[in-house]
């Protein structure tokens, strides 16, 4: 354990992976790490979202590697992370940022369609068991210990407030054409349990998981709905994402060397009411 803080955030060589890192969210995970002198390693599904991605990490002044996955079938997985062992000889740091969410659905939950259901089921929970199942192996083989972090969420702790999204007369607004659907909360509370399984059962490996739970990231939602949403947190604001790199970084650092199986919840205050 190095005594120096500097040095307990040491990322410097790392391999660290993260899946969705072509993602809204993985972008700025993906930025975060290459920052601290990484070595980085972005996983997504689309090839374009990807060379699109890398190109922005480019002109930003990092250089990241990535690779074409589908984090849902085993056999994509398996050839995925054995190519980066190949390159890199070993895995860190996994950071699961692969997500799926129908958010553009105002569906009521009795018309909510089957097939949205299951791909968070399939994205958000099975995706989530083959990558880490795939690098945990790794990472028992390496005998050096290990990092996991999962993107849980705040509505994985709490109900979304369905108000937000509902027309509202005494604040003249007229609400938006989107939810927070059940199978987004529903699967991200099953990141926490499987964060918490996976602490306990991979302690005795030295292998640390814990999940970071972001709540209100401002992207350029509807003027009206950040101010309902706002309204509801008690900094009174909406997360620039930003703000999620410092907590990121510490989690797959030696400064929370001490921590497993813990939820970092990122949110302005908004669980606490």
């Amino acid at each position: 354990m190095h005594k120096s803080v500097k040095e307990q955030f040491n990322l410097e060589n790392k391999t660290i992976i993260i899946t969705g890192g072509a993602g809204f969210l993985g972008y700025y995970f993906a930025e975060a790490i290459a920052e601290m002198n990484a070595n980085t390693i972005i996983l997504d599904k689309n090839p374009k979202t990807i060379a699109k991605t890398k190109n922005k990490l480019f002109n930003n002044g990092y250089n990241v590697d990535s690779h074409e996955i589908n984090i849902t079938e085993f056999n994509s997985v398996k050839k995925v992370v054995e190519n980066i062992i190949d390159n890199y000889k070993q895995i860190d740091v996994l950071i699961n940022a692969a997500q799926y969410s129908d958010e553009k659905s105002n569906k009521k939950f009795e018309d909510y369609e089957l097939k949205y259901w299951q791909n968070s089921l399939d994205v958000n929970l099975t995706g989530l068991f083959l990558t880490t199942q795939a690098v945990g192996k790794q990472m028992k083989v390496q005998k050096k210990g290990g990092v996991i972090v999962n993107v849980a969420s705040d509505v994985g702790i709490i109900s979304p407030d369905h108000r937000i999204y509902q027309p509202d007369k005494r604040f003249d607004y007229e609400g938006v054409p989107f939810n927070t659907p059940i199978d987004y909360s529903v699967s991200k509370a099953g990141v926490l349990a499987f964060t918490r399984f996976l602490a306990t059962y991979w302690a005795k490996d030295s292998i640390r998981v814990n999940s970071i739970s972001p709540a209100g990231v401002y992207n350029n939602q509807d003027s009206k709905f950040v101010e309902q949403l706002s309204y509801r947190i008690p900094l009174n604001r909406m997360a620039d994402p930003n703000e999620l790199k410092g907590p990121l970084v510490y989690l797959c650092s030696e400064a929370s060397s001490y921590m497993t199986g813990a939820n970092l919840v990122v949110d302005g205050g908004r669980t606490i009411w």
